[in-house]
């Protein structure tokens, strides 16, 4: 009976601890690898996210400097000629109130007109810029959203780090079947650790004296051979050994995390091409506006230009107007005081004729200052039909320059060739204003030299009359002048 015992009291002296590192190594090995991947993917992560948050917070910032930059100077712009142009108006309407240049309804009408061509275009570029700062605003109310969308899978993040923190800080957390499975093999590991621990205690026992190699194998040595062979026999069935594949975390928990960093990784992904997309939209809409701008600026060069160059035209023709009336009023007052001359020369001449009979001479002589005052009147209305159809061309002429300025303006801003038009609005405009002074200025002289002829021939007809030597041949003489100022009126008449 004391052999059995002895054989069953030292099961596990020798094999105890080899077991046990064995145990360790298949249990721990394969689970904390992957808890630290898991741990070292999720700091990447973490790394990314903050580097892709700190680049675009800088992009955003400095997109937002460049939009409000380029919205101040666009403002400033506005601002300026909005306040040149009424400045511009106001100096013109005070220089026709002071009496510099004669008042021309026309003329101010057609600059009032490009006021307020320019004052739409000011308008129209602020309802250009005003959609282009709610896109602004829209682009920033998403770049919010992109970020709130970070800041969750940030937190998301946070969450599965401290998870797996939990994980690696309870090992013995295991789910309800782990636990069931762990409890039904917790008696084979507590035995085999107690055998261990056993073995271990019992192991420094007094060693016998070893005996002779010629005599035989005592009782001892016989009870160490029959422990060994009983601890041999003892091992498989006592001590448990881990099945390959074995992990801390269960499988389906396993599995769960590995779904929650990929969808973590999904999400974050969509949320930088989002925000890239948004950059990419942000950038295409600040240059769209930027080129914008800049074709609005050369618009607005292009009609202060224009400006200048119809207020130089007004004022050339104004002046050249005031010049020619100016020319016919002293031209009309030389004729009538030569006709004042001739109407007293014909009275001298009337007074020194008394030979003549009362009733034979004075008829002629008032029929000759009748035909003379017939053709005075005559002269000065056909001066004044001509005066009043010279100002009634350059009112239409100004008028239809007015026309022309408003369908080019509308064409204009509907047309995609701008520069070629005006450029040609221009050139008609110029050719316009040399064939109108052209015309102009050929009326006028006719009327001048219509005027010297018709003085001329009075004059001479006059000295014809003083110098007749008898009645006959003034009255003859009157006659070719009546005749002469008849073919002379109906041409100017005729004039446009």
């Amino acid at each position: 009976m004391e052999g059995p015992c002895q054989a069953e009291e030292p099961p596990g002296a020798l094999p105890g601890p080899p077991l046990e590192l064995e145990l360790e190594a298949a249990g721990g090995g394969d689970p904390q690898a992957t808890i630290r991947a898991l741990q070292a993917e999720l700091a990447t992560v973490r790394a990314v996210a903050a580097v892709s948050e700190a680049t675009k917070q800088e992009a955003v910032a400095a997109v937002q400097r460049r939009c409000q930059d380029e919205v101040a100077s666009l403002q400033a712009i506005l601002t300026e000629s909005i306040s040149s142009y009424e400045l511009r108006l106001a100096a013109l309407r005070q220089e026709q109130r002071g009496g510099g240049i004669q008042p021309s309804a026309p003329p101010l009408d057609s600059l009032e007109q490009q006021m307020e061509k320019a004052q739409e275009d000011a308008s129209r570029l602020r309802g250009i810029v005003l959609p282009m700062e709610e896109e602004i605003a829209q682009l920033k109310a998403k770049l919010g959203r992109a970020e709130a969308l970070i800041r969750d899978l940030r937190g998301g993040q946070s969450s599965l780090g401290g998870s797996s923190e939990s994980l690696l800080s309870e090992p013995g957390r295991l789910g309800p079947e782990e636990e069931e499975e762990e409890e039904g093999e917790g008696g084979v590991l507590a035995f085999a650790r107690g055998g261990d621990s056993l073995s271990i205690g019992g192991s420094p026992r007094p060693r016998r004296p070893s005996p002779d190699p010629s005599q035989g194998p005592g009782p001892g040595e016989q009870d160490d051979t029959a422990s060994l062979v009983s601890t041999a026999t003892l091992v498989p069935e006592s001590i448990y050994l881990p099945p390959p594949g074995f992990q801390l975390v269960p499988a389906a928990e396993w599995g769960q995390l590995q779904l929650e960093v990929r969808r973590q990784q999904e999400q974050l992904e969509a949320a930088m091409q989002e925000k890239l997309g948004l950059e990419e939209a942000l950038r295409r809409s600040s240059e769209d506006c930027s080129k914008q701008v800049q074709v609005l600026l050369h618009q607005v060069q292009r009609s202060e230009q224009l400006l200048q160059n119809l207020q130089v035209t007004v004022s050339q023709t104004q002046h050249r107007t005031q010049e020619q009336l100016a020319e016919l009023a002293l031209a009309h007052k030389r004729l009538s005081h030569e006709v004042q001359r001739l109407s007293e020369e014909n009275e001298g001449l009337r007074d020194t004729r008394p030979h003549l009979a009362p009733g034979d001479g004075h008829p002629e002589l008032s029929s000759s200052q009748e035909l003379l005052r017939r053709a005075e009147e005559h002269q000065a209305e056909r001066l004044r039909i001509e005066i009043v159809g010279l100002r009634e061309q350059l009112e239409q002429e100004v008028a239809a320059r007015g026309q022309l300025q408003a369908q080019l303006d509308s064409r204009c801003d509907d047309s995609p060739s701008l520069c070629s038009v005006r450029s040609e609005m221009e050139r008609l405009q110029q050719a316009l204003a040399q064939t109108v002074l052209v015309a102009a200025l050929d009326t006028s002289e006719q009327v001048q030299r219509d005027f010297v002829r018709l003085s001329q021939a009075l004059q001479v007809r006059l000295e014809q009359i003083r110098q007749a030597p008898s009645l006959a041949e003034a009255r003859r003489v009157a006659d070719g002048a009546h005749l002469d100022v008849a073919a002379v009126a109906p041409p100017a008449r005729d004039q446009p």
